[in-house]
C-alpha cells in the first residue's frame, strides 16, 4: 500500500510538500497533535535556572558579624562556627554541596528544611532533610507547648518511614518568596506545572521524530494499485539508488507512481521561535536575565554585565537576605542577637574581577584610606606585613570643617599643613 493512498480517484502526479506542521502526518507518527500545545520548550531551560541558582549560592562564603554605632559591621572570628558553616556542616559532605542541596530543595520543592543539632548551646552540625517527608503543624491548642507553636515532623523513609518531631527553635525552614501564608513556600515548578508539562510532550515530540527517522527531506511515492513486499522494496532501492547519484537531476518512475517531497524541518513547527520566547517565559519565572540561560540573541559585553548585576540586585539579594535572616534566628540565641551579632554571607565571589581591575581597585581602596593595606594584601592572597595594618590617604587632603572655615589657606595656620612660614 502506499503511503498516502487514494484508492477511488487517480490522482495528477504534482509535486508537493509536507511539513511538521501537517496534522495528517503527525497522527501518522502517532502524535495527537490536539495535545500538544504550542508552548514547546526543552527541560534543560528548568535546569538550566536551578543550576544557575545552586552555584550562586554555594560558593559564597556565610561569616559572623557585630554591628554597634561606634566601630559599625566588624567580622568575628568564630573558627568552630566557620567550619560547621563553610567547610563541613557534617561528617557526610562538604559545606558547597550541602549548601547547594538546600538551594535545589528551596527552589524546587518551595521549601528547605535543615536540622540544626546543639551540643550544650553549642551548634554541632546541620542536616538536611528531605522535603517530601517533612509536613508542618500548628498546634492551635497548645498540646505540646505554647499556643500556635509550630512543630516540624519527618518521616525517616529509610528506616521504615519512623517519625521524628522537631520544634520550629531547631530547624531552619528556608522557604521561596511566594507564599501564602508566611509558613510553606510555593514551589517555581508548581507555578509553571502546565508549561512543564507541555515540555514532556514536546521532548516527546522529538524523540518519535528521531526514532521513526523522519528528519530531512525524504521521498513519499503514491501509486494506485498493489504491490507486494518485494516489488515494494524494489521500487524503493530503484529510487534510492538515483536518488544518491550527485549528477543526477532526474528520476525515473513507473506510470502512475506519484514523488511528492517530505521536508522535515523544525522551523516548519515554529520549534525555534516558540522555544526561545518560552524560555525567556521560565528563566523570568526564576528572575534570571536571558544571558544566564545562554541567549546572547540581543546582548552585547556591556548589556551582559548589567544583567549579571540585575541578577544580583534583583534576584540573589533577597534569596542572601531570607538566608541571613534564617540562619540568625536559629544559630544565634537572642540574648547574642541582641547585642548586635549576626551571621550574613560574603558576596566578594560573585564580583570576581580581572587581575589588573582587582589590582586597580584595591590600589584605589587603600591609597584612599578606605581599606588597610594588610586587607589590601588580603585580598591578593598575600601574607601580612608589620607595618602594613593602617590607613594611609593622600597628604593633600583636608576634613571638611577645615575646608569649610578656610583654615588651610591661612599661611600662618599650621592646620591641614606644613606652616608655609617656617624656614
Amino acid at each position: 500500500m502506499g503511503l498516502f493512498k487514494n484508492r477511488f480517484k487517480q490522482q495528477e502526479i504534482k509535486n508537493q510538500t509536507y511539513s511538521l506542521s501537517d496534522k495528517n502526518l503527525l497522527s501518522l507518527l502517532g502524535i495527537d497533535s490536539n495535545t500538544i500545545n504550542s508552548n514547546i520548550l526543552g527541560e534543560v531551560i528548568f535546569y538550566t535556572c536551578l543550576d544557575f541558582y545552586c552555584k550562586s549560592v554555594s560558593k559564597l562564603s556565610e561569616y559572623k558579624y557585630s554591628y554597634d554605632a561606634l566601630k559599625g559591621q566588624e567580622r568575628i572570628i568564630d573558627t568552630s562556627l566557620d567550619s560547621i558553616l563553610n567547610l563541613e556542616p557534617n561528617p557526610y559532605m562538604s559545606a558547597k554541596t550541602f549548601k547547594s542541596c538546600v538551594e535545589l530543595q528551596r527552589n524546587f520543592y518551595g521549601n528547605a528544611y535543615v536540622w540544626n543539632k546543639f551540643i550544650n548551646g553549642k551548634l554541632d552540625s546541620r542536616w538536611i532533610l528531605d522535603s517530601e517527608s517533612v509536613t508542618v503543624w500548628q498546634d492551635n491548642e497548645g498540646l505540646f507547648d505554647n499556643a500556635n507553636s509550630l512543630w516540624y515532623i519527618w518521616y525517616d523513609k529509610n528506616n521504615g518511614g519512623k517519625k521524628y518531631i522537631f520544634s520550629s527553635d531547631e530547624i531552619s525552614h528556608y522557604k521561596t518568596d511566594m507564599t501564602w501564608d508566611g509558613i510553606m513556600g510555593i514551589a517555581v515548578k508548581d507555578v509553571l506545572s502546565m508549561q512543564l508539562d507541555t515540555l514532556r510532550q514536546g521532548e516527546s515530540y522529538i524523540n518519535k521524530l528521531y526514532k521513526s527517522g523522519m528528519f530531512g527531506d525524504k521521498i513519499l511515492l503514491q501509486y494506485t494499485g498493489d504491490l507486494d513486499s518485494s516489488a515494494k522494496d524494489e521500487l524503493v532501492k530503484g529510487v534510492e539508488r538515483y536518488g544518491n547519484l550527485n549528477s543526477s537531476k532526474f528520476l525515473p518512475l513507473p506510470v502512475s507512481i506519484k514523488a511528492d517531497l517530505l521536508s522535515m524541518k523544525l522551523s516548519d513547527a515554529e520549534f525555534s521561535v516558540i522555544s526561545n520566547t518560552n524560555a525567556l517565559r521560565i528563566a523570568g519565572a526564576f528572575g534570571l536575565s536571558p544571558n544566564i540561560i545562554n541567549d546572547y540573541s540581543k546582548s552585547s559585553y556591556a548589556n551582559s554585565v548589567s544583567q549579571q548585576m540585575d541578577f544580583y540586585v534583583n534576584s540573589l539579594s533577597p534569596v542572601l537576605q531570607m538566608y541571613k535572616q534564617e540562619d540568625t534566628r536559629k544559630l544565634v540565641p537572642r540574648p547574642i542577637r541582641d547585642k548586635g551579632i549576626f551571621l550574613e554571607y560574603s558576596t566578594k565571589e560573585l564580583f570576581k574581577l580581572d587581575p589588573s581591575a582587582h589590582m586597580e581597585y584595591l590600589v584605589k581602596g587603600s591609597n584612599n584610606g578606605l581599606i588597610k593595606i594588610n586587607e589590601a594584601r588580603e585580598e591578593l592572597g598575600y601574607n601580612y606585613v608589620d607595618g602594613a595594618d593602617i590607613l594611609v590617604m593622600n597628604g593633600n587632603l583636608a576634613p571638611l570643617d577645615i575646608i569649610k572655615s578656610g583654615a588651610n589657606y591661612n599661611k600662618n595656620s599650621t592646620v591641614g599643613g606644613d606652616n608655609v612660614n617656617e624656614k
